[in-house]
This record gives C-alpha cells, sequence and structure tokens, in this order.
C-alpha cells in the first residue's frame, strides 16, 4: 500500500507538468476543447483502466486517502470519462483542500467540459494553494481570456513572464488582452516583441495591425497586413 501511495504522488506531481500543454491560444480562442475521444486515441486505455481498478481497490481499503481519489481521477481524465474524473477529484479536494495537483488537474478538466469559470477558480486556488508556475499562471491568463475577464489575464500572463521572459506565446497573449481593454501602446510593445522574436507569428502581426488601426497608425497596420498576407495559412 506504502509503494502505491509514492507512487500515486509522483503520478500527481508529473500530472502539473503535462496538463498545461495546450496553454498558449490567443485571447480570442472560440473556446474549442479537445473531444475525449480524440484525446485517449493514443493511450493505452487497457493499462490506464487497471490503475483505475488497482486504485479503486485501494480506496475500499483506505477510503479516507485522499491520494487515491486524486489518482484515479487523474485517470479517468486520460480516458475522457471527465464526469467521473470531477467526482473524484472533488473527494479529493474536500479530503485535502490545500494539495495544489488537484485544482491544476480538476481545472483541466473543466476546460474540456468548456466551465471556463470553474477552471478559473481551480487554477486561482492552486496559485494560493503552492507555488506559481509559468504553465499555471499562463493556464489562468487563457480561461480569463475565455471569460472576456481580459484584466485578469493581463495581471496572470505578467506572472507568467516574470517567470520565463521572453516566451513568444505569453508575450502575443498579453499584447492581445492589452488591446482588448484599449492599451494599445501596451499592446504594441508586448507585440512587438514578439515578432522579434518570431517574425513569422501570424496572431502578433494581426493584433499589432488591429492596435495600430485604433492607434491610427495605417501604415503601420497595413504593414502588418501585408506580412500575414506574404505568410499564407500555414501554421
Amino acid at each position: 500500500m506504502k509503494a502505491l501511495a509514492f507512487a500515486v504522488t509522483l503520478s500527481l506531481t508529473l500530472a502539473i507538468a503535462v496538463v498545461a500543454q495546450d496553454s498558449k491560444p490567443s485571447p480570442k480562442s472560440n473556446g474549442a476543447s479537445r473531444q475525449p475521444a480524440e484525446a485517449a486515441a493514443n493511450i493505452d486505455v487497457a493499462a490506464i483502466q487497471k490503475k483505475i481498478d488497482d486504485y479503486t481497490a485501494a480506496i475500499k481499503t483506505d477510503p479516507n486517502n485522499d491520494k487515491f481519489y486524486g489518482a484515479r481521477g487523474q485517470n479517468y481524465q486520460r480516458l475522457g470519462k471527465l464526469d467521473l474524473a470531477v467526482e473524484d477529484l472533488n473527494h479529493a479536494v474536500s479530503l485535502n483542500p490545500s494539495r495544489q495537483a488537484y485544482f491544476i488537474v480538476r481545472g483541466d478538466v473543466f476546460e474540456k467540459q468548456e466551465r471556463y469559470r470553474e477552471a478559473l477558480n481551480d487554477y486561482s486556488q492552486a496559485l494560493v494553494c503552492g507555488p506559481p508556475t509559468f504553465d499555471l499562471l499562463l493556464r489562468k491568463g487563457k480561461v480569463a481570456g475565455l471569460l472576456q475577464d481580459y484584466r485578469t489575464t493581463i495581471v496572470a500572463v505578467k506572472g507568467a513572464l516574470a517567470i520565463k521572459q521572453d516566451d513568444v506565446g505569453a508575450l502575443v497573449m498579453l499584447g492581445g488582452a492589452e488591446q482588448q481593454v484599449g492599451m494599445f501602446n501596451d499592446s504594441v510593445q508586448h507585440l512587438s516583441r514578439a515578432i522579434e522574436l518570431n517574425p513569422s507569428n501570424r496572431d502578433a502581426l494581426r493584433f499589432r495591425a488591429a492596435s495600430y488601426l485604433k492607434l491610427g497608425k495605417r501604415e503601420l497596420a497595413e504593414q502588418d497586413a501585408n506580412r500575414v498576407r506574404q505568410l499564407g495559412h500555414g501554421s
């Protein structure tokens, strides 16, 4: 049982790193999430189900062990069984409300369910529970943007950039959010830095063109628009 508990702790620690892999869409994202079947397409379903069965047996033996619920919930998430994942993570949180990993993983599940307000609350609580990380702050900024809470996005992404300076995706998200609240000069500044780092970043060019237009700088806006057209529609 001790070995299983150690494996659970390690698994949940690693989960913090992997849940943020899709954390850099623009603030104008339409909020589409991966479907559970698509997310589970390339995983070993039998192996994950075996882990779920093992944790279910462990819970019967030790029903107050939050780590078992947390780990089973994480594995339900990997199978795309999101309602079951939330149920287990709710139980884990009720048993141990100070463990950061539960809020991060549950927030990721809420994102997949397009429950963005709940995801934002969980990422905010995760920051209360544990140290801020670049990925977690970017997660918070993204879902705040999906809720059109752009000022929260700005604060969160600035925090992320304090940890990882000159990240292009974060700079684009920040510049896009600043544009949404009328901070056009700040938007141009951050988007220009993103373009310096990656001159082919279409989102940065599009957002900067829009900010230039708002500032009355039509010639500069047209230059950015022309550059986007030259780049075409590739990734």
